[in-house]
């Protein structure tokens, strides 16, 4: 009987292993989870076109009807008159027009958002189009000194105006790059190494916003009336003398319509993207200032680390810049190679590079990131901000 028990034992200890090695299927096997479509990711990528769609045909239309109407007057009045103003304008009054709220509706918003960020920077890149390597390179050397003594003082003067008006450090910082390098940007970019409020930045954004726009719309014509004869001067002047890098654009579109000059037009294109690149200098520089003025050590000593640099060098050479600069290179080398061929061949790859850089970069995406750059404008976002930082 002993025997029998122990091999009965070492039966069911085998059967007890064997069970245990046998994979159980529960209802999860039975039922596994459905596999995704081989579409899904096309079929995401369709909702995201569809969704901009709206705002997008919106932009573009409005900076259409900028550009007839533009023509109407000019051909009425026999005074040169550019679209990008009126479009910009024609955004503004839509966004604001009282129980308006079809543009900031779930329905045009990321449209609009796109047109004014992702086209204009579709716009600039193709813009690199009209210049060769050789003429960024020698525009770009020309502005340095003017860049330089522009950024300088904004950085130096501005926070010094700023505390005699009785405003915060970090936001006379905030205002000084602003102002002095690449508008939002640059705000965008201090704000978090310096620990600015909220409030601190709304209100650097407002001032850049007030005073670019204004710039935008005026300064042309100031920069031709005093430096018309003087493209490469005039070009400099709008180069320097806006904030924002669209508004810098918006201003050289207009002045390039205007007086068919593309001389000013790829003069402040370089300008304002070599001031681009002063961001990388002028961040630590005034992190540093708030730093030494005991407002915020630890939080200045903080975000200096790697991830910020890292951050801080992808702000200051955007991607937008890059393809600048590679497109300005193929054009270089086309204009190498076409030119050695035949006369019809070169004047075809000419013909290319203006559908490409001049119609396509400069007029559609430019004007259409102008127009919603007017249709994101709001009044609201000066309320409340007061007189002295604007001062």
């Amino acid at each position: 009987r002993r025997a029998a028990s122990v091999a009965a034992a070492r039966v069911s200890a085998s059967v007890v292993r064997q069970h245990q090695r046998i994979p159980r299927r529960g209802l999860v096997d039975l039922n596994p989870p459905p596999k995704p479509f081989p579409n899904a990711t096309s079929t995401s990528a369709s909702a995201k076109v569809a969704a901009v769609l709206p705002g997008l045909g919106l932009a573009f239309g409005v900076a259409q009807c900028g550009f007839v109407f533009a023509d109407k007057i000019s051909t009425r009045t026999g005074v040169s008159v550019s679209g990008v103003p009126l479009a910009i304008l024609a955004g503004a009054a839509l966004n604001n027009l009282p129980n308006y709220r079809v543009v900031n509706s779930t329905l045009c918003t990321p449209g609009v958002s796109f047109a004014k960020s992702g086209l204009l920077k579709l716009g600039i890149a193709c813009v690199g189009l009209k210049l060769s390597a050789a003429d960024v390179a020698s525009v770009g050397l020309c502005s340095i000194p003017i860049v330089l003594t522009s950024v300088t003082a904004g950085l130096v003067v501005v926070p010094l105006l700023a505390k005699r008006a009785g405003l915060t450090p970090k936001l006379g910082q905030l205002l000084a790059v602003g102002t002095g390098v690449c508008g939002v940007t640059a705000i965008s970019a201090l704000a978090p190494v310096i620990g600015a409020t909220s409030a601190e930045v709304s209100i650097a954004v407002a001032n850049v916003a007030a005073f670019g726009t204004i710039g935008m719309l005026l300064l042309p014509t100031v920069a031709h009336t005093l430096l018309g004869d003087v493209p490469q001067a005039a070009g400099a002047l709008l180069g320097t003398g806006i904030h924002d890098t669209a508004q810098v654009f918006g201003a050289a579109l207009t002045y390039r319509n205007a007086y068919n000059d593309d001389a000013a037009f790829e003069v402040a294109a370089v300008t304002k993207l070599t001031r681009n690149l002063s961001l990388a200098i002028a961040i630590p520089w005034l992190a540093a200032g708030v730093t030494n003025a005991g407002s915020s050590h630890s939080i200045g000593t903080a975000n200096t680390g790697g991830g910020a640099s890292q951050a801080l060098v992808r702000k200051a050479i955007p991607s937008f810049l890059v393809f600048f600069l590679l497109a300005s290179v193929a054009r270089g080398a086309g204009d190498a190679y076409f030119g050695s061929k035949n006369l019809e061949t070169h004047l075809a790859w000419q013909r290319a590079v203006h559908l490409v850089g001049t119609e396509f970069g400069a007029k559609q995406c430019l004007g259409t990131a102008m127009a919603g750059v007017g249709l994101s404008l709001s009044f609201k976002a000066f309320a409340g901000v007061g007189v002295k930082p604007f001062l």
